[in-house]
């Protein structure tokens, strides 16, 4: 099949060719900012992120279910994903997919405009995702203030 014979409907097969190239690109965003996270993550799962986001990316590109890519970025930030590591994440999508899928005319913009939309319900559950994250925190020090408060007052 020739590139001027590809239509945007073929952006998830052709994508889905390229998933170790995806994978790749997007394990080496997650390496190369490892230590910007909130939390240790390990090397196996710096990996296995990769791997899974790959996946999240695809079934995107099948279903176009933003609500499953903001609880993707939701569930990044609960594992503790810092801020360099989601927007690399972001990146590498973007590249690996213009690298790998080679588009042109009507496929380039298909492809953007996925990527764009899945980037963007990707960023949106991470940041409310460390929002919940920074209430939980304020709460638990509100809470651990209190009972200094109550010790210093009985005490």
């Amino acid at each position: 099949m020739s590139a001027a014979m590809v239509s945007p409907s073929d952006l998830p097969e052709r994508m889905a060719a390229h998933r170790e190239t995806l994978a790749s690109h997007l394990s080496r965003a997650l390496w190369e900012t490892a230590f910007h996270n909130y939390s240790t993550i390990t090397p196996r799962r710096l990996n296995e992120m990769g791997q899974e986001e790959a996946d999240g990316f695809l079934e995107f590109l099948r279903t176009g279910d933003e609500a499953a890519a903001r609880e993707r970025g939701r569930n990044l930030a609960q594992a503790g994903l810092g801020h360099k590591s989601i927007l690399a994440l972001a990146e590498a999508i973007r590249q690996a997919c213009l690298e790998a899928g080679n588009p042109d005319g009507e496929m380039l913009r298909a492809l953007l405009q996925a990527v764009g939309r899945y980037t963007g319900a990707l960023l949106e559950g991470y940041m409310a995702g460390r929002e919940e994250h920074v209430l939980r925190e304020q709460q638990r020090t509100y809470e651990a203030l209190l009972r200094a408060r109550q010790k210093q007052a009985e005490g």
